[in-house]
């Protein structure tokens, strides 16, 4: 009976756990007010929300793109090179109001070049048997070597203004708040992410491939034609975000988002996607964003000085990080608990006392 008793409470903590990086962000949320407030600043404004939420939308992409290739047992270091090289190559293509071609062609085209460069990392991790570390890091390199070879010190600039409202535009505005385009993309991509690994049998079997890989493999699913579509999708997605960035600086140059693989696996992280691959909800990447954002806000309006802003995130991305890998082995201890204690029951209850 105490056991029985006790299973509630299980479940309550489980669902706790669950909501870990919304916890952090709360936090972090508080902490910041509380700072500001005591300063004479304001920090949990509509207006500075919407500046947070939309610097957090860039991260929230290349983060979806890490997260895809984590969750099975991945990674993909070829983020920002894919980034810069892709939108270098065919950049020139979007620059000017009066272009030759309309801005969807070269926005395909670089998306394209993205999903063939996964393919390759794909191809090079399941047929060749590379770590994808090893894989994504050679095509991280080549990736930026030629893209600096194809523009030198060169930047492309003046970029058509059709094509920036995918970066900068603005949907409306209430009471402060500013509702900007990459906002409804980021939700958009969110969403579609979120249906494929909920809903679909390709993302469930991402999942259980992430977490067992040989149960995954003997129990026949194709392993390496799921990992290929990982990495391309994944490495697709880097190349929008190329885009996103590209329109909201009005800019493409070779040595674009050289930290973003590691921004992507930080906010992956903090949002409770395990390292280890086969945990995680996709919807926690966009709380590690905000997370990450609403950090270097409110730094900003506290005057840090920039030479400690790096320590400074540095120590609370670790605190972040360990303090949500704790939670994610405690909901997996709670997890495999539940599921324990309950199958017996099941067995007995359920399907042997209705056969």
């Amino acid at each position: 009976m105490s056991g029985q008793a006790t299973i509630p409470r299980k479940r309550l903590l489980k669902s706790l756990t669950d909501f870990s990086s919304l916890f952090i962000l709360f936090g972090v949320l508080a902490f910041f007010e509380v700072v500001t407030t005591l300063q004479g600043n304001d920090y949990l404004t509509m207006s500075n929300m919407s500046v947070m939420i939309n610097q957090a939308c860039f991260l929230t992409i290349i983060g979806i793109s890490q997260a895809l290739a984590i969750l099975t047992g991945g990674l993909n270091l070829a983020i920002g090179s894919v980034m810069a090289f892709t939108t270098v190559m065919w950049g020139r293509m979007l620059v000017g109001a009066n272009s030759d071609v309309h801005y969807i062609v070269p926005m395909l085209i670089i998306v394209g070049a993205g999903m063939l460069i996964g393919l390759v990392n794909g191809l090079l991790i399941t047929k060749l048997k590379m770590p994808p570390f090893i894989a994504t890091f050679a095509t991280m390199y080549a990736c930026r070597g030629l893209a600096w070879l194809a523009l030198g010190k060169r930047v492309i600039y003046n970029l058509n203004s059709d094509f920036r409202w995918f970066g900068i535009g603005i949907v409306t505005r209430v009471g402060g708040f500013t509702l900007t385009v990459p906002m409804i993309i980021t939700l958009v991509l969110l969403v579609a992410t979120a249906f494929m690994l909920t809903r679909t049998n390709f993302g469930r079997r991402i999942y259980f491939m992430g977490a067992n890989p040989v149960a995954a493999k003997f129990s026949g699913i194709p392993t390496d034609r799921i990992i290929i579509w990982v990495y391309v999708i994944s490495t697709g997605i880097a190349a929008f975000a190329g885009l996103l960035y590209g329109a909201r600086l009005n800019s493409f140059e070779p040595g674009m988002a050289v930290n973003a693989p590691f921004e992507a696996i930080t906010v992956a992280l903090i949002g409770g996607i395990a390292m280890s691959g086969g945990f995680g909800n996709i919807w926690g990447v966009l709380c590690g964003s905000i997370i990450v954002a609403a950090i270097y806000n409110g730094m900003n309006i506290l005057s840090v000085p920039s030479e400690l802003q790096t320590l400074v995130m540095g120590a609370m991305i670790i605190f972040a990080v360990a303090f949500n890998q704790l939670l994610i082995k405690w909901n997996m201890e709670l997890r495999n608990e539940l599921d324990e204690r309950i199958a017996p029951d099941t067995r007995v209850h359920g399907v042997e006392g209705k056969a």
